[in-house]
């Protein structure tokens, strides 16, 4: 880990949530079958003309109300956390807990 902490992306902490629109619970993906179409539709064009496929973003995937809840949570947890300079190397500020673990290097 670098001397400077980096939070969770944002997508990390939407799937922390239960989601309230489809019911997923945290750490499983949105039931977004019409965003899903879409991207398959995209990467079949894309395929038919020999480009290469493209990944969606990991939020386009999550209902909003659940990015929300994640913005949210993501928040609190920056405004709670001391100034980037006070930090220590190799504590956690943020309260995901097991939900995410940070990359080792």
């Amino acid at each position: 880990m670098s001397d400077q902490y980096e939070f969770p992306p944002f997508h990390v902490y939407a799937l922390a949530h239960r989601c309230a629109t489809c019911g997923a619970q945290p750490g499983q993906a949105c039931d977004v079958p019409r965003k899903q179409a879409e991207i398959d539709k995209m990467n079949a064009l894309r395929a038919q003309l020999g480009r290469e496929l493209v990944a969606p973003d990991p939020l386009h995937l999550l209902h909003a109300t659940r990015i929300d809840a994640g913005s949210r949570h993501r928040d609190k947890d920056i405004g709670k956390a001391p100034w980037p300079e006070d930090r220590q190397p190799g504590v956690r500020y943020d309260t995901l807990g097991e939900h995410w673990q940070p990359a080792q290097p």
